[in-house]
């Protein structure tokens, strides 16, 4: 074998090796699920962004996470809310209810930017739409 041969062969075996224990270093697992989002970076908050787009007329919007209900009348279109959850505190729940009239409306769930929920509906009389799901890290 030739010298560079050599001393190629020898960098690709030393390579992904950590240089103070001799032992490889394992590469950072990431995974995406229906229940456990992309892992944030160490120490940031989990983001959860609701958003609501349509024609509809929202008479009331109800949105439970985690247990805890908010209400809102009359609600203006688009409407968007994010909600952020420390790092490494479990299992988290959202329900979201809309009670409308006179159109169609989408909504939708991120985590982390990661699609997480949608759904769509439409009418003339009153009609009700649910989004709901849950995500733990």
């Amino acid at each position: 074998m030739t010298r560079v041969t050599v001393l190629l062969a020898a960098a690709l075996l030393t390579a992904g090796c950590s240089t103070t224990g001799g032992t490889p270093s394992p590469a950072p697992a990431t995974t995406t699920s229906a229940s456990s989002p992309a892992s944030s970076p160490a120490g940031e908050p989990h983001r959860l962004v609701f958003a609501v787009t349509g024609t509809a007329v929202i008479t009331t919007l109800t949105c439970t996470i985690d247990g805890k209900a908010t209400e809102e009348k009359n609600v203006k279109l688009p409407w968007n809310r994010t909600f952020t959850f420390p790092p490494h505190t479990g299992k988290h729940t959202y329900d979201v209810v809309l009670k409308y009239t006179n159109g169609d409306v989408s909504a939708t769930a991120t985590i982390d930017g990661q699609p997480w929920g949608s759904s769509r509906g439409s009418g003339d009389g009153p009609s009700t739409l649910s989004l709901n799901g849950d995500f733990s890290d």
